[in-house]
């Protein structure tokens, strides 16, 4: 599984002390305990993820550990979002580039609490002919992590896909967020 993480959730997700973490949790353990990966790409994606300065820290150490993909050519995903933009003017549609790199990378799982962008994240007419819609995971759909965090939802952009050993699982543990 390969999952594309709203900033609006990032803290969720990997913050222990976060009030709404154990929702999220199942997110965290599959990249850090399983064959998860998180998908990142495109200007405004590396952009916001750089204003999350407690993150940093292990972020790069995803990266390290090759538990992230990083998106390439990212002009792609960057002329997509601006497509997007264009495409459709609304006051809830605030998320282009969350659109455009689920379209580029192919991937199958969003995480994100934008209850607003949720339409627009399964907007059919915008994912080429035959490619199954991406699954949301929300605080909402926390009951069903285990048929959403699934080898099945896993992109072919995230293949191969190795869980990490004790001691580098173990690592994370060490690193705040």
């Amino acid at each position: 599984m390969c999952v594309v993480i709203d900033m609006n959730v990032m803290n969720c997700v990997f913050n222990s002390n976060n009030q709404n973490h154990e929702q999220f949790k199942p997110v965290k353990d599959w990249i850090l305990n399983g064959k998860g990966k998180m998908v990142v790409g495109g200007d405004t994606y590396f952009e916001e993820l750089g204003k999350l300065a407690k993150f940093r820290k292990f972020y790069l150490a995803l990266r390290k550990a090759g538990k992230v993909v990083v998106v390439k050519p990212e002009k792609d995903i960057d002329a997509l979002e601006t497509k997007l933009d264009a495409s459709l003017s609304h006051k809830n549609f605030d998320d282009p580039h969350i659109v455009a790199l689920l379209i580029v990378s192919g991937c199958k799982i969003i995480c994100s609490n934008d209850a607003r962008a949720f339409p627009y994240f399964q907007k059919k007419e915008w994912y080429p002919k035959g490619r199954s819609l991406p699954k949301i995971y929300c605080d909402k759909s926390y009951s069903k992590h285990k048929e959403i965090l699934t080898d099945n939802n896993m992109a072919d952009i995230c293949l191969p896909c190795l869980k990490l050993k004790k001691t580098a699982q173990q690592a994370f543990d060490k690193i705040a967020v």
